[in-house]
């Protein structure tokens, strides 16, 4: 019976608990059996003379009884052969001046399994400095598995713990231990770095990443699925690198606490890739054991920390040596000062002051273990905390939905009566509706006819004119018997142009009409420009000077024909502007206005225009020259500008006379120097007898057809109040 309630006790505390402490509603369970079970050992047979209920007949108190049934007994291991083997100086223990009363032994738990590493040399030194300071029979040395570790832990039975970084952080989230050391290897500068993993494979292999571990010929040789650096942290890696953890437990094996059985297994093609903690690779080259030049490759190493060996994964704080935190300051102090005064970088390293354990902690989130246990599991509580914003806001956008939904509804049917009976209305409007769009048909019909009318008339005029020139010379010329061959010869082909000219016209109108319109294509404006003065002098009789500002190459994607027309237009307004006015003037200038726009402006001296004139210039049928106008000549013009996806515009031109300007897309040369384009162009002036200047004229100067003074071909002139007229 006292065996069964004993075991009872030892059961419900030392059940397993890897990760977190018992919770609370266990432990008190446990403590009552365990009590319970200590009041009925210590019961006495029927009759005897002690107490009652005998408690304290094991240790003198009954609290003592009942804490030691309570207590878990620990499982501790021999010390491992590796540490017992390993050879220490005497000579490099010291003495260290501490002063420690011992009330009891100082307990110190070791995780058994840091005797398998290669620090093994380190931790004997430390264990044996510790005994050499405080003496043997004051300290108790506990080896003791991960399970025993924790538990000794959680009963608060040690009062130092040695174990590795990750099973620390373990330990320390109950609040019963605090870090005092963190190892500091020989290969690293910081303690936050004094571990990691590597990635290795055979050299000759095509595997460079470890996200290709995901590959279904890959195998995978490790240690021990409980060491940080020899797999947790590795298993960390590939899980950021979207593997899962339960594929790639299928895929490895594990050989224990045997580096060189894993790389034996890489070598030998057994698995594909190898993970063991950093630092052993190097151990085994030095021991002359591998070559990593020549035998293997390691996956994606890294640089940037201060571990010095190579590694795959980031670096890790190592062994951490922690106290009880309500320990007696005193034994704090003492281990403090024994920890840093061994520095010893012969054995291995040195204890340096407590790591930040960050990443350690990153560690447990991505594995889902530890304090993020809970995460690897659904619960709907946590469900519900963590997204109680997001599923709020889902109710109140449902919720709006909802009631949009039932007020679109209702609008619906409103707005089907108030449709059907605008239905009803539309079909007795609709006869009427279609008699009056045939009636605006026939108004529109004949608006465009008379429209075409008068723009064919406005724009004949002057062909007709310039044929009228030319064929009254002829006839003059018979009727005097001055027959000259050549003379008729270009006189009848300039009529014959400008009859061309005429049809032109009147298919550019009828293409109107039909909004049809021409292509643009690339043209020299120099060329356009020219054209339209050797148009303007043949076909007008004025005394203005003409004076052009417009350099060669001026390149632009417009309708020729539309543009000379423009500049037709705005010459012919201007001549007839300033038929009255001393020393006519007409200024024709194209000018960059900026890297993308031209500026084609016309210019005369004429009389002074008042503001209500000026602002009626563009309204169509409106002209200034009275009963002489049609009032149209301004209007083809805007319309040509914005055909060209461009504007005119008007102002005064200083005191008197206005200057008109068209602005179009410009075409800028290929290595074009704008500063140079934007230069004021060369000047040429055509004056009323017939002859040009050219202002500071080089010979390099190009003159188009028509802008030298001259006709186009060598011919006879006529001279008629004192303009120039080819023939």
């Amino acid at each position: 019976m006292n065996g069964i309630f004993l075991f009872m006790g030892q059961f419900f505390m030392t059940t397993p608990n890897r990760h977190a402490s018992c919770p609370g509603s266990f432990r008190l369970l446990a403590a009552g059996l365990a009590a319970s079970a200590a009041i009925v050992l210590s019961l006495p047979a029927w009759g005897a003379a002690s107490s009652f209920i005998g408690m304290g007949a094991s240790t003198g108190t009954p609290s003592g009884d009942v804490k030691a049934a309570i207590t878990p007994v620990l499982r501790t291991m021999e010390m491992p052969e590796s540490v017992r083997d390993a050879q220490i100086n005497p000579l490099d223990l010291f003495s260290v001046p501490v002063t420690v009363d011992f009330p009891r032994k100082m307990r110190i738990g070791i995780q058994a399994s840091l005797g398998l590493t290669p620090q093994t040399r380190w931790l004997k030194y430390t264990l044996e400095e510790i005994q050499y300071v405080l003496g043997d029979d004051n300290v108790e040395i506990l080896w003791l598995d991960d399970h025993s570790l924790d538990l000794g832990a959680q009963s608060e039975q040690l009062d130092f713990l040695l174990s590795d970084a990750d099973q620390f952080a373990l330990t320390q989230a109950s609040g019963l231990y605090e870090p005092l050391a963190n190892f500091l290897p020989n290969a690293a500068s910081r303690a936050e770095d004094a571990q990691a993993g590597v990635f290795f494979t055979r050299r000759g292999r095509s595997l460079r990443n470890v996200s290709a571990i995901g590959g279904a010929d890959v195998s995978i040789a490790a240690l021990n699925s409980e060491t940080l650096a020899g797999w947790r942290a590795p298993l960390a890696l590939m899980q950021l690198q979207g593997l899962s953890a339960s594929s790639v437990q299928a895929k490895t094996t594990f050989y224990g606490f045997s580096a060189e059985a894993v790389v034996r297994g890489v070598l030998s093609g057994a698995q594909t890739v190898g993970v063991l903690p950093a630092c052993m690779l190097e151990q085994l080259a030095n021991e002359g054991k591998i070559s990593i030049e020549q035998d293997l490759a390691v996956l994606n190493p890294r640089t940037d920390d201060s571990l010095r060996c190579l590694h795959t994964t980031p670096a890790y704080p190592s062994w951490t040596f922690g106290a009880l935190a309500r320990m007696d300051p005193t034994w704090k102090k003492a281990m403090s000062t024994i920890l840093y005064s061994t520095s010893s970088l012969s054995y291995g390293g040195e204890w340096a002051l407590p790591a930040v354990n960050r990443a350690v902690y990153d560690m447990f989130y991505e594995l889902k273990m530890g304090p993020y246990e809970h995460l690897a599991t659904w619960s709907f509580n946590r469900f519900m905390r963590e997204n109680s914003e997001v599923l709020a806001l889902t109710l109140l956008v449902a919720f709006l939905i909802v009631s949009y939904a039932v007020s679109l509804s209702v609008l619906v049917r409103v707005k089907t009566r108030e449709l059907r009976r605008a239905l009803s209305e539309r079909d007795l409007i609709e006869a009427e509706a279609s008699q009056s769009r045939q009636h605006i048909a026939n108004l529109e019909r004949t608006g465009i006819v008379g429209q075409m009318s008068t723009i064919i008339a406005h724009e004949l005029k002057q062909p007709l004119a310039a044929i009228v020139n030319f064929a009254g010379s002829l006839s003059r010329r018979t009727k005097q018997g001055k027959f000259d061959e050549k003379a008729f010869t270009f006189a009848l082909g300039e009529i014959l142009a400008q009859a061309e000219r005429a049809n032109e016209i009147v298919n550019r109108v009828r293409a109107y009409a039909k909004h049809d319109y021409p292509p643009r294509k690339v043209t020299d404006l120099y060329e356009v420009v020219g054209n339209a003065i050797t148009t303007f002098r043949r076909s007008r009789q004025t005394k203005a000077e003409v004076i052009v500002r417009v350099n060669p190459h001026s390149m632009a994607e417009v309708d020729a024909w539309e543009i000379e027309l423009a500049v037709l237009n705005l010459m012919k307004n201007a001549a007839d502007a300033i038929s009255g006015v001393e020393a006519p003037k007409i200024e024709v200038m194209l000018v960059p206005q900026d890297e993308k726009t031209w500026a084609l402006s016309v210019a005369d001296n004429g009389p002074y225009i008042d503001d209500e004139q000026l602002a009626a210039l563009f309204k169509p049928l409106q002209t200034t020259k009275g009963s002489a106008g049609m009032g149209l000549g301004l209007s083809i013009v805007s319309s040509i500008a914005e055909r060209h996806a461009g504007h005119v515009t008007v102002e005064r031109n200083g005191i008197t006379g206005l200057r008109f300007t068209i602005t179009f897309p410009r075409m800028p040369e290929e290595g074009e120097n704008l500063a140079d384009a934007m230069l004021p162009p060369k000047m040429q002036i055509f004056h009323s007898d017939g002859t040009r200047t050219v202002p500071s004229a080089t010979p390099e100067d190009q003159t188009p057809p028509g802008m030298d003074g001259r006709a186009p071909h060598p011919s006879p002139t006529l001279r008629t109040n004192g303009q120039v007229h080819g023939i």
